[in-house]
């Protein structure tokens, strides 16, 4: 906790064993994150076997719906939370000190409604996309009892970014955002190969130009986050 206020990491993955473990390394001894949840969206390898040698709490999805939908399913199954971290599964150089950048303001600030990471001074390339695409960064702090009551956003995927933001600017939400320093993350070609990283970046994007294009009519009809009734995800057994 941090001044009484619960923390809940979120840590969406999708084939993502190979890299998981530095970032659990460092979230797992933060002593003021309460909870760690490591949302296993449909992976093909041995990203929820990896999670499980972590004291975390590892959900499972049947197959791969997205980023989105892994955060709200981690949501759902911690209601409790009064702040919650995104994390991505894939980070580079991750410190506790980056967690507590994020978290730290919601804390200070009641107004506060959310915090957007911005990298700095970690990876080149990565920094320049930060300098013109800042919204798209998914390292985030959210106030629980705010993004409880959005309207159900699993349909993102990889839009989720930019739908958070975008439905925070529309109803003049509190955002800042935080420089994190020194941090940056795998990119697709470095994960996948080089034709295959083309085809998954190429994707990431419609996913989130299909954001835009269908935010107006979900906000309109979808249910808050909490409301959906679906069946949870079951932890894994280990």
């Amino acid at each position: 906790m941090l001044d009484g206020q619960s923390i809940t990491v979120l840590i969406p993955a999708y084939n993502e064993a190979p890299r998981i473990g530095r970032v659990l390394e460092v979230v797992c001894a933060a002593d003021f994150v309460d909870q760690v949840v490591v949302i296993d969206d449909g992976s093909r390898d041995d990203t929820a076997s990896v999670a499980s040698r972590f004291p975390v709490l590892v959900l499972r999805h049947p197959r791969n719906f997205g980023k989105g939908k892994a955060l709200v399913s981690g949501i759902r199954e911690t209601q409790d939370s009064d702040i919650y971290l995104f994390i991505d599964a894939d980070l580079l150089y991750l410190q506790k000190e980056h967690l507590l950048a994020l978290a730290e303001p919601l804390v200070r600030y009641p107004f506060l409604d959310m915090t957007i990471g911005v990298f700095k001074g970690g990876r080149g390339s990565s920094d320049l996309a930060q300098r013109f695409f800042p919204i798209l960064n998914g390292q985030r702090a959210v106030r629980g009892k705010w993004v409880r009551n959005l309207p159900d956003f699993s349909w993102t995927r990889f839009g989720v970014e930019v739908f958070l933001t975008k439905f925070a600017h529309d109803t003049a939400a509190n955002i800042e955002m935080v420089p994190l320093w020194g941090l940056a993350h795998y990119h697709k070609e470095e994960k996948y190969g080089p034709f295959l990283g083309v085809y998954h970046r190429l994707k990431m994007y419609l996913e989130i130009f299909r954001t835009y294009l269908l935010y107006e009519g979900h906000i309109r009809r979808d249910p808050k986050v909490v409301e959906e009734k679906e069946e949870r995800v079951c932890p894994s057994v280990t």
